[in-house]
Order: structure tokens, then C-alpha cells, then sequence
């Protein structure tokens, strides 16, 4: 019976253990699908193989995470990397009692058992917390998954099995004093160096992203400042005709020819006024955007609009200064945003996209509207990973940015289709909020 009940919180132990690790909740069905796979696959193997049914029992939940989320090598990793602290756990509290309570192996499997798995659980969630750092900050960056994915993925699979080998040899050899010890020692190191090469592979995944983030902000202000020379050669250009134009309008007032002071404002003057209105003027109310990275990212793709033929404009009535979201991941959202708008407004007859950043005491709204299709998909199936009007593979964006907006404490999304617009509304708080998206349309 004792063993049943240390089996049992052994394979709870593991199963919390991977959404603790996630971060991330787990849907009540799948984890009880986890549970109910774990216990009969160890409860119909474990007396036939002994540990090297927990090989199996990974095998059945790679599977079960590869449900949830779609990738193997993530769906691997996530599921090795719990195992891997329960092993190290499980040598590490018995080393604890090996040494400091002169127990013997058998001592410890007859007499203090569920002592034993209750420190192996809280030992084991006291890892996961930690790895829940490490492993969260790689895989928030979709750049080092794709980079360095193979490489932790076969590392951690590596260190499993080379456990479980020792694991296998213990057992042949009984499971001594001194095998326990040796086993300790031989997993803390592995353990220790796994923990070391994610903090080097952080180190550089860091340095890596802020010098892409550097050189994406410095584009972005080479051509918002190009866009600026521009407008800055037409203002000088209208300056040089200006007392041209006056001097020819004032001659043909003089011999009352309004005929041809007609014809001349309609062939010369009327082709400046709407000169002044194309799009490069549509971009003067950046200058009270403060913050270089969001007026870099939102100068670069508004002019990338224009250049596609796009009626584009941005209206900044207020300067804004600040806005409470960390700069990366707000670049992130609302690039994600104008591509998506931009890729459906050139598909419409008339094509546009109207950004405009509202500062509302004690929030800054982001509002980004664009023309749609009547046919546009219902707003719940663009936002699931996958989904793409494009091809299959290719709808990771929007998704992504609901990821974002649901880690991000202080903002909001709502989205809206209405009288043939898409509606984007990015709302950054002050302070954190409950409600973190909305979809209406």
C-alpha cells in the first residue's frame, strides 16, 4: 500500500511538474490523460523493467505535449527536462539520508519511503521553479528555438539516458551504498552542467538580441530620418516657386485675364495642394512620439505601406513620453499588428491603414485600423497558431501577439471587425489589469 501511494505521488509530482516548468496552464482533460497514462504504463511495466519503464512513460508524454502544443522538439524537451530533475531529486535526498542519517538503501525503501518521495516532490518543484526562469526566457525567444533547439533538445535527451544507464547498472549491481553515492555525485554534475550551458546559451541569446534590436531601431530611424530629408527637399522646393507663383498669379490679376489665371491655378497650383496631401505629409504627427523605438517601428512600416500603394496616415495629437510595456515586446506586438494590416489592406480595392496613438490618463491606446475583405475569417479562428490566409505553417503571428498581450500585465487587446474595417486597439496601463482581450465582429 505504501508503495502505491509513493508511486502515486511520484507521477503527480511529474505531471505538475511540467506546468510549472511551462508556465502555462494545462487543460483538466489532458492532464488527467497524463495521469491515467502514467499509472498504467508504470503499474504494467515498472515490475517487468523496473525504472526503465520511465523511458516508456516519456515516450506517452512527448505525445500528449505535442498535442497541446505542436512541436517536437519543445514537446521533448519539456517533457525530459521534469524527468530529469525527478531522477536528480530522487539520488540527491537519498545521498541526504545515506549521509546525515546513517541509513541504509533498504532502510530507506521499507521504513522511510514516503518520507523520502515527499522530499524528492518538494525538492523536485523547488528545480522546476528554477528551470521555470531559465527555460522561460529561451523560449519566449523564437529565434534561439529555431538556432539552438537541436542542440538543448539532444543535450538534455543525452543526460536522461546517460541516468538511466547508471540507473540500469545500479540495478544490476543492487542498488549498494556506494552506487547511490557514485549515482549522486555522477547526476549532480550532469545537472550542474546543464544548468551552466543554458545560462551561457542565455548569455548569448541576450547579447545577440540587443544588437539585432539595436540595428532594427537604427534601420528604422535611417529611414524615418530619410522620409524626414525628404520632406524637408519638398518644403524647399514649394519655398523656391513660391514668389514665382505669386508673381504670375499678381500679373494676370493686374490685367484682369481671369481666364487664364483659371487655367493657371488648375494646371500649376491645384498639382502642389494635393502634392501636400500624398502621404509624406501623412507622417508629420511622429514628431510627438518620443520614444525612438516605437516611432522607429512605426515610421518603417508605415512608409513600407506607401510605397505599396497604401493611403496611410498616423494622427499623435499628444506627445507621448512613456508608455508602460517593455520596448521589445511592445515593438513586437505592433509590428505584428501593421504587417497583418498591411497584408490585408493590399487586397482591397481601396487600400488604407489609420494608426492613431491616444495618451488617456492612466494608459496609452494604440488604435490601428485597416481595410478588410468581406470574406475575412471570424476573428477566434485568425488568432489559433497555424491558422493563415496564406498556407498552412504560416499564421504564427497573431497568435503570437494574444501570447504577448496575455503575458504582459498592464495590456489589452480588442479586436473588432466593423463596416468592413479590422480594428486593433493595443491599450497599455499604467497598472496591471484582468481582462486581456477582446474580440468583437
Amino acid at each position: 500500500m505504501i508503495t502505491f501511494i509513493a508511486s502515486l505521488i511520484q507521477m503527480a509530482t511529474y505531471c505538475f511538474s511540467i506546468p510549472i516548468l511551462m508556465n502555462r496552464r494545462i487543460g483538466v482533460g489532458l492532464f488527467l490523460i497524463m495521469m491515467a497514462g502514467f499509472q498504467t504504463i508504470g503499474m504494467a511495466l515498472l515490475p517487468l523493467i523496473g525504472a526503465m519503464s520511465s523511458l516508456v512513460i516519456l515516450v506517452f508524454m512527448v505525445g500528449c505535449l505535442y498535442f497541446m502544443c505542436r512541436r517536437w522538439l519543445l514537446s521533448i524537451t519539456i517533457a525530459v527536462i521534469p524527468m530529469i530533475m525527478l531522477v536528480v531529486s530522487d539520488y540527491v535526498i537519498n545521498l541526504f539520508m545515506l549521509q546525515f542519517f546513517n541509513l541504509s538503501t533498504t532502510d530507506i525503501q521499507n521504513d522511510y519511503l514516503l518520507e523520502g518521495v515527499v522530499g524528492i516532490m518538494l525538492l523536485t518543484f523547488a528545480l522546476c521553479y528554477l528551470g521555470r526562469y531559465l527555460f522561460g526566457t529561451m523560449r519566449d525567444h523564437e529565434p534561439f528555438f529555431r538556432r539552438y533547439g537541436i542542440l538543448l533538445t539532444g543535450m538534455v535527451v543525452i543526460i536522461l539516458l546517460i541516468f538511466y544507464l547508471n540507473i540500469w547498472i545500479g540495478q544490476q549491481q543492487g542498488f549498494s551504498n556506494e552506487n547511490i553515492r557514485a549515482n549522486s555525485i555522477l547526476f549532480l554534475f550532469y545537472f550542474i552542467l546543464l544548468i551552466g550551458v543554458c545560462f551561457v546559451l542565455i548569455r548569448i541569446m541576450m547579447k545577440e538580441t540587443d544588437l539585432q534590436n539595436r540595428q532594427v531601431q537604427y534601420d528604422r530611424l535611417t529611414e524615418y530620418t530619410e522620409n524626414l530629408e525628404q520632406l524637408y527637399m519638398d518644403m524647399q522646393k514649394f519655398r523656391h516657386d513660391y514668389i514665382n507663383i505669386l508673381l504670375t498669379m499678381s500679373e494676370y490679376i493686374r490685367s484682369g485675364d481671369v481666364e487664364r489665371l483659371a487655367r493657371y491655378f488648375n494646371e500649376r497650383i491645384m498639382p502642389i495642394s494635393q502634392g501636400m496631401q500624398s502621404n509624406n505629409y501623412k507622417l508629420g504627427a511622429l514628431h510627438n512620439v518620443k520614444l525612438q523605438e516605437l516611432k522607429g517601428i512605426l515610421s518603417s512600416k508605415l512608409i513600407k505601406a506607401q510605397e505599396l500603394k497604401i493611403d496611410a496616415v498616423i494622427e499623435v495629437v499628444e506627445p507621448i513620453e512613456q508608455i508602460n510595456m517593455d520596448s521589445v515586446q511592445l515593438c513586437r506586438c505592433l509590428g505584428i499588428i501593421l504587417d497583418n494590416a498591411i497584408e490585408e489592406a493590399i487586397q482591397c480595392e481601396k487600400p488604407n491603414v489609420r494608426v492613431a496613438v491616444i495618451k488617456r490618463d492612466p494608459s496609452v491606446l494604440i488604435a490601428v485600423t485597416n481595410s478588410c475583405r468581406s470574406n475575412t475569417p471570424e476573428l477566434y479562428r485568425i488568432f489559433e497558431r497555424g491558422f493563415s490566409t496564406k498556407g498552412t505553417n504560416r499564421g504564427l503571428g497573431l497568435s503570437n501577439l494574444k501570447e504577448i498581450v496575455a503575458k504582459s500585465e498592464s495590456t489589452t487587446l480588442d479586436t473588432q471587425i466593423l463596416n468592413g474595417e479590422f480594428i486593433q486597439l493595443l491599450e497599455v496601463h499604467s497598472a496591471p489589469v484582468t481582462t486581456k482581450s477582446r474580440m468583437t465582429g
